[in-house]
């Protein structure tokens, strides 16, 4: 694997997705979502579920989905990590110490939700360099867009695709960095087929909307 100079950050860029599947670092607590972000009621809480031995998922609480009754039904659920956040009904949560990820049973889409600790880097730093990481790291690694994030400029987004198995040819991601109401920085990451962008699109505002800390 090719080193790489980035310092005290090196860490945390391995941190996020890139491959099929989760790395090895970065803490796991969560936050407020990005200033601007929509404070409107959240659907019902629901306990995160993790899945049992066989994959089936098992957990206390049933999903509760969202109103809109469509195929992308999203529930909002309680993390024992100390947040809670808006996730495809049906996806299955996993714990690394790349922080928490809610997958699709067959793999193919996810969301990840981790903290960033270096305290040098901004959310527009964070990105940029991530996106330096992937490329070097990365099969079939593309930068889509990088910069401040749209309709929140305080925070930082990178667009991406690479080559995945899981999601059986192109995945494509989208990352937002930015600080919290607590003073902290924090990740979403939610990616999935590059085929079903819209739908990937969908998930992440919607963990981004219900996203808040819980404590723990």
């Amino acid at each position: 694997m090719a080193a790489l100079a980035i310092g005290a950050a090196a860490v945390w860029f391995v941190a996020r997705d890139s491959g099929e599947q989760p790395a090895q670092a970065g803490p796991t607590t969560a936050s407020a979502p990005p200033s601007g972000e929509d404070s409107s009621p959240a659907p019902s809480v629901t306990e995160a579920r993790t899945p049992s031995p066989t994959g089936s998922g098992s957990g206390s609480g049933s999903p509760t989905p969202s109103p809109s009754g469509s195929d992308s039904a999203h529930e909002t659920v309680r993390d024992a990590k100390g947040f809670t956040v808006a996730v495809p009904a049906g996806w299955l949560r996993e714990e690394a110490a790349a922080g928490v990820f809610y997958r699709s049973p067959d793999r193919t889409a996810l969301v990840q939700i981790f903290q960033v600790s270096e305290p040098e880097l901004t959310p527009l730093a964070a990105v940029q360099g991530a996106s330096t990481y992937l490329r070097a790291q990365t099969t079939g690694y593309e930068e889509i867009r990088v910069g401040p994030a749209v309709g929140a400029p305080e925070g930082g987004e990178l667009v991406y695709e690479y080559d995945s198995a899981e999601s059986h040819g192109r995945r494509r991601g989208v990352e937002r960095v930015f600080v919290a109401g607590d003073g902290k920085k924090w990740a979403v990451l939610t990616a999935g087929p590059a085929a079903e962008w819209t739908l990937t699109q969908e998930h992440h505002e919607a963990a981004l909307t219900a996203f808040r800390p819980t404590g723990g």
